[in-house]
C-alpha cells in the first residue's frame, strides 16, 4: 500500500551558504572544519562529494563554537539554535510528564507530535547514519551519549530530508560528526557550580597514528547534583488566588491529612440522605495544603558514562576501512516528597436506619462521597522512601569500508549495529490493599503513623514500572561520481541502498518493588528495505538544479516515495538564491507495534485540567483523573510536503545577511492530548470525559491492559477521564521566517565579530475534528532571537551572546493576560598558551557565565502547572581547562 506519491514540483526554497568562520552559529552549506581534501567531504543533506547542500539552509557549529558555548551537555549545546523548539527553554527531557519523555529529541520548526509519537521528527544521526533508538516510551537515539571530547562538529539541515534519509527527517537533520584521528593525549575537566547547583565533568582522549592510519578512544564522565523547585523562587508551584498576587501550595498528601469531611442528613420522610446547606449539614475542612513541589526536583541528579572508540587504516591505495564503536550509560533519580494518597469515604445504605442524623461512615455501594482525605505515607515507620528512577544504558559498532573506484567515482560501504537497554520506576502505592486495609480497620486515613508497619510497607511495596530493549542492524552501499559534463560544470550523481532492521522489547505495569521481571516482553521487529539517488546538475554557472527521490519498502505498513527538486541561483557574485520542494515522512516504530493502552489513576488531579466547556461540577471529592495513554490501534506514518525558498546577499567580503521562508503542511498527525492546554481541550471534547457515569469508566479501565486493578472505584471520586492514546488524528500547517546577518573586521591585532540569527514563526494551525485552532494565538513565543559579539586576538577569545524569546498572549493564567519575552546573556572567555610556551604548551582554560545577569523566567501564572516560561538554572560559572600533550 502507497501512503505517499511522487510529485514532480519546482520551487522556491531556501539555503544558507557559506556565510564566514565566526565564533557562533555559522549558516553554510560546507563542513565547519574538515581534515580531508575538498572532493572527499560529504555534507549534511547531500550524499554527493565535494559540493555544497543543494538548496538546503545548513546551521554549522564547529570545534571552536562548541567550545565558545561552555554547553554542559550535548542537548544544552543544540537548543542554543533559535531553529530549535528548546532554544531558551528546558533542556532535557522530563519523565514526570504526562507524556513520559525519557530521551531529550531535539525538535527542527517545533513540528507537533513529538509527545504523541515515541520516534521524532527531526532525524539524528552521528557521521551520517542512524543510531539505535532508546528510551522506553521513546524510539531515538539521545546525542548526549556521545563523548564531548570526541565531538568535532555539529551541522544542522532545517529541511525535509527523507529524500536522502528516509524516515523522521521531517523538520531536519541535525549530524554530528566525531572526530576522524588524534595523535597524542588530551585531559579536560570543568566544574559548574551556581546558587544551590554544580557539576562536573572529567574526560580523557589518546590517540596515536602511523602510515597508513591511526586510532584513538575518548572517554567522559558527568556528573551532575539534583536541584530542587525550592532552590529557585521562580519554580513554585500551587494555586494562585484571584487577583493573582497569592499562591498557596496545592500539595494534599502532607504528614497531617488534608481533605474534607461532608456530614449527611438522613431525611425518613423522603427516605434519603442528603449533603444540603439548607439540611443543617456542616462540611469540615481537614487540616491545610502543603508545598510538596518544592521537594521535587527541578533538575534530577545526573550521572552519566561515555565512551567512543575509533580506528582508520588504508587496507590499499583505493581502499580505507574506518571503525567507530561508542558505548554510554546513565542514571538519572528525581527526588520528590514522601509518597500519599487519597481516600474518600461514602455513605451507608438507606436501609441502615441511622440513630443519629448526621454520620460519617464508610461504606461501599453509595453514590455519594462523605468524606475525602489525603494523607502521607512517611509518618508511618513502616514506609521507605523512594525516588524515581530512570536507567539507559547504550552501545553500537559501525564498520565503514571507503573505496576509490578510478574516474573520481567512490563507493563507501558501512554496517551497523547497536543495542540500548531503557527502564524506569515510579515508586507507587496499592490501591486495592489500601481500601481493603481501611474496611478492615487496619489503616485509619486520619493517624496513618498508628498502622501497623507491616500493613504500610506492604501497601507501598508497589511501583509502576517500564523497561525497553531495542536494536538497530544497518547496511548501506552509496556509490558517487561525476556522469558528463554541461556548460556549467561535471553532472554529479549518488545511488545507494539501504537496509535496516529494528527490533523492539517492551513490557512495563503496576507491579509490587522489582516485579517487573515476572512479565513477559511484547515484541516487535520491522525491516526497511530503500534505494535512493541524487543528481547535481550545473545547467550553466549561474544556475544548479538538484533532484534526489527515496523508496522505503517497510515490512510492517507498505512503501513511501519522497522526492525533492532544488535549485540554486546566483545571477551575480554577491547575492544567492536558492528554492526547494520536498516530501517527508515519520513512521511508527517497531516500539509502537509493541504498546498497548494502559490507565494511571491520578488523585487530586483535575483541577490541573483546563475545562473550557465548564463541564466538571465542583463537587469537592470528585476531583481524580483516570488518564489513559499508551496505543490507540494500528497507526500510519506522518507524511508532511514543505516549500521554502530564500536568498544569501553579500554585499562586502566581510558582511553577510540572508533570510529563508519556509511552509510545511503536516498531515496525518500521530497525536495524543495535552491535558495542560485549553486549546487541546477545545479540539478534543471527546478525549476529555468530563463527570463520568460507572459505565464509560468500566469501559476505559476494560480497553486498559492494567484496568482490573482499578476495578474496585468507584466513578463519582473522577472529575475527568483523559484519552491519551496514541492516533493518527490530526493535521498541522506551519510557516515561518529565519533570518541571519554577521559582519567581522579586524580591530588593532584582533578581529572583531557580531552577528545575529532567529526564526520568526507567522502561523501555525492545528486541525483535528475539523476544527482549526491559531497554536501561535495564546500561551508560546513566536520568535526567537541569538545574538552575539565576539573578539578575538592571540590565544585570547571572547564572546558575549544574547538569547531572546518573544512575549506572547495568555488566556489561561490567572489574573494575566501578556506574558513578557525572556533574554539571557552569556559570557564566554578562553585563553590558549602558544606553542613554544614550556609547560603551558597546549593548555586552554575557559570561563563562561550562563545567566550572566541572573535573569528569572517572565512570570507565567498556571495553577498547578509551571508558573514561568523559558527555563534557566540562574547565574552558573563554568570553569574549565583542557591539556594537550
Amino acid at each position: 500500500m502507497n501512503y505517499k506519491t511522487g510529485k514532480t514540483a519546482l520551487c522556491l526554497a531556501t539555503a544558507f551558504v557559506a556565510l564566514i568562520n565566526c565564533p557562533t552559529i555559522a549558516f553554510a552549506q560546507g563542513a565547519a572544519e574538515a581534515e580531508e581534501d575538498d572532493d572527499t567531504i560529504v555534507v549534511t543533506g547531500t550524499l554527493i562529494r565535494g559540493i555544497e547542500v543543494p538548496a538546503a539552509q545548513t546551521i554549522t557549529l564547529n570545534a571552536d563554537d562548541i567550545a565558545d558555548q561552555g554547553a554542559s551537555t550535548t542537548i544544552e549545546l543544540v537548543n542554543s539554535i533559535p531553529q530549535i523548539a528548546g532554544f531558551n527553554a528546558r533542556f532535557d527531557s522530563d519523565p514526570r510528564a504526562a507524556d513520559r519523555q525519557q530521551v531529550s529529541r531535539p525538535n527542527l520548526r517545533n513540528l507537533p507530535g513529538t509527545t504523541a509519537a515515541t520516534g521524532a521528527t527531526t532525524l539524528l544521526l552521528v557521521d551520517g547514519h542512524r543510531m539505535v533508538p532508546m528510551g522506553v516510551d521513546q524510539a531515538s537515539f539521545d546525542p548526549d551519549f556521545l563523548a564531548t571530547g570526541a565531538l568535532q562538529g555539529v551541522e544542522v539541515m532545517t529541511d525535509g530530508g527523507s529524500s536522502l534519509y528516509g524516515a523522521d527527517a521531517v523538520g531536519g537533520v541535525i549530524n554530528f560528526i566525531t572526530r576522524k584521528s588524534f595523535d597524542g593525549i588530551q585531559v579536560d575537566a570543568g566544574y559548574d557550580v551556581g546558587d544551590a547547583y554544580s557539576a562536573y565533568n572529567l574526560g580523557a582522549t589518546a590517540g596515536t597514528s602511523w602510515a597508513n592510519g591511526g586510532a584513538f578512544v575518548s572517554y567522559n564522565y558527568y556528573h551532575r547534583d539534583n536541584l530542587l523547585n525550592s532552590d529557585r523562587d521562580y519554580a513554585a508551584r500551587g494555586q494562585w488566588n484571584a487577583a493573582g498576587t497569592v499562591l498557596s501550595p496545592s500539595g494534599s498528601t502532607c504528614p497531617t491529612p488534608v481533605g474534607s469531611i461532608t456530614g449527611w442528613r438522613y431525611i425518613p420522610s423522603f427516605n434519603v440522605w442528603t449533603n444540603s446547606t439548607q439540611a443543617g449539614v456542616v462540611t469540615t475542612n481537614v487540616g491545610s495544603p502543603c508545598d510538596l513541589d518544592a521537594q521535587s526536583s527541578l533538575l534530577p541528579e545526573l550521572e552519566r558514562h561515555s565512551v567512543l572508540l575509533g580506528l582508520s587504516h588504508e587496507l590499499t591505495d583505493s581502499i580505507t576501512l574506518d571503525i567507530k564503536a561508542n558505548y554510554g550509560e546513565s542514571a538519572l533519580t528525581y527526588s520528590r516528597a514522601d509518597q500519599g494518597d487519597t481516600f474518600s469515604e461514602r455513605t451507608p445504605t438507606v436501609s441502615t436506619s441511622p440513630s443519629a442524623t448526621q454520620v460519617t461512615v464508610p461504606g461501599s455501594s453509595s453514590l455519594y462521597p462523605v468524606a475525602s482525605v489525603s494523607f502521607s505515607y512517611g509518618v508511618n515507620s513502616g514506609y521507605t522512601h523512594r525516588n524515581q528512577t530512570l536507567d539507559l544504558q547504550v552501545y553500537g559498532i559501525t564498520p565503514e569500508l571507503t573505496a576509490d573506484l578510478g574516474s573520481d567515482w567512490q563507493a563507501k560501504v558501512t554496517g551497523y549495529y547497536g543495542q540500548s537497554d531503557s527502564s524506569r520506576v515510579l515508586p507507587g502505592s496499592d490501591r486495592t490493599k489500601l481500601a481493603a486495609a481501611i474496611t478492615a480497620g487496619t489503616v485509619n486515613v486520619l493517624n496513618i503513623a498508628a498502622a501497623s508497619p507491616t500493613v504500610i510497607a506492604d501497601i507501598t511495596n508497589f511501583e509502576t514500572a517500564g523497561e525497553a530493549q531495542q536494536s538497530l542492524l544497518l547496511g548501506r552501499l552509496i556509490l558517487d561520481g561525476p556522469l558528463f559534463e554541461l556548460p556549467g560544470g561535471p553532472v554529479r550523481a549518488a545511488v545507494g541502498l539501504e537496509y535496516n532492521r529494528d527490533r523492539a522489547e517492551f513490557r512495563s505495569g503496576d507491579v509490587i518493588g522489582g516485579g517487573l521481571s515476572a512479565l513477559p516482553f511484547r515484541v516487535a521487529t520491522r525491516n526497511v528495505k530503500s534505494v535512493f539517488g541524487e543528481l547535481n546538475v550545473p545547467v550553466f554557472s549561474a544556475l544548479d538544479l538538484s533532484l534526489s527521490g527515496r523508496y522505503d519498502d517497510y515490512s510492517d505498513f507498505g512503501s513511501t516515495f519522497n522526492p525533492s527538486i532544488g535549485f540554486n541561483l546566483e545571477p551575480f557574485e554577491q547575492l544567492r538564491i536558492f528554492g526547494r520542494w520536498s516530501e517527508s515522512f515519520n513512521a511508527p516504530t517497531a516500539l509502537d507495534s509493541t504498546r498497548t493502552a494502559n490507565a494511571r489513576y491520578i488523585a487530586n488531579a483535575s483541577a490541573g485540567v483546563p475545562d473550557p466547556l465548564g463541564e466538571r461540577t465542583a463537587t469537592p471529592t470528585r476531583n481524580d483523573v483516570l488518564l489513559v495513554e499508551g496505543a490507540g490501534g494500528p497507526l500510519e506514518p506522518q507524511t508532511a510536503e514543505t516549500w521554502s525558498g530564500g536568498f544569501e546577499f553579500q554585499p562586502t567580503s566581510n558582511f553577510t545577511f540572508g533570510a529563508t521562508y519556509y511552509d510545511i503542511a503536516f498531515e496525518n498527525l500521530l497525536s495524543a492530548v495535552n491535558p495542560q492546554l485549553a486549546s487541546v481541550v477545545l479540539l478534543n471534547p471527546d478525549k476529555f470525559i468530563s463527570n463520568p457515569t460507572q459505565a464509560q469508566f468500566d469501559a476505559f479501565l476494560a480497553a486498559s491492559a492494567n484496568g482490573a486493578q482499578f476495578a474496585g472505584i468507584n466513578a463519582l471520586d473522577v472529575g475527568v477521564i483523559i484519552d491519551r492514546r496514541v492516533a493518527n488524528l490530526d493535521a498541522a500547517r506551519l510557516k515561518g521566517m529565519d533570518f541571519h546577518a554577521n559582519i567581522n573586521f579586524d580591530i588593532g591585532e584582533g578581529e572583531l565579530d557580531l552577528g545575529i540569527t532567529g526564526n520568526k514563526q507567522l502561523s501555525f494551525f492545528i486541525t483535528s475534528n475539523g476544527t482549526s485552532v491559531d497554536q501561535l494565538r495564546f500561551d508560546v513565543p513566536d520568535y526567537n532571537l541569538a545574538a552575539h559579539v565576539g573578539f578575538k586576538t592571540g590565544g585570547l577569545r571572547s564572546r558575549l551572546t544574547m538569547n531572546h524569546s518573544g512575549g506572547f498572549d495568555t488566556n489561561i493564567a490567572v489574573a494575566q493576560t501578556e506574558v513578557q519575552g525572556f533574554t539571557v546573556l552569556d559570557l564566554a572567555l578562553s585563553y590558549e598558551f602558544a606553542e613554544g610556551a614550556g609547560a603551558l604548551d597546549g593548555l586552554t582554560l575557559r570561563v563562561n557565565v550562563d545567566n550572566l545577569l541572573d535573569t528569572d523566567p517572565p512570570v507565567f501564572r498556571q495553577n498547578r502547572n509551571l508558573n514561568f516560561s523559558g527555563f534557566t538554572l540562574g547565574r552558573i560559572f563554568k570553569f574549565a581547562v583542557s591539556k594537550r600533550f
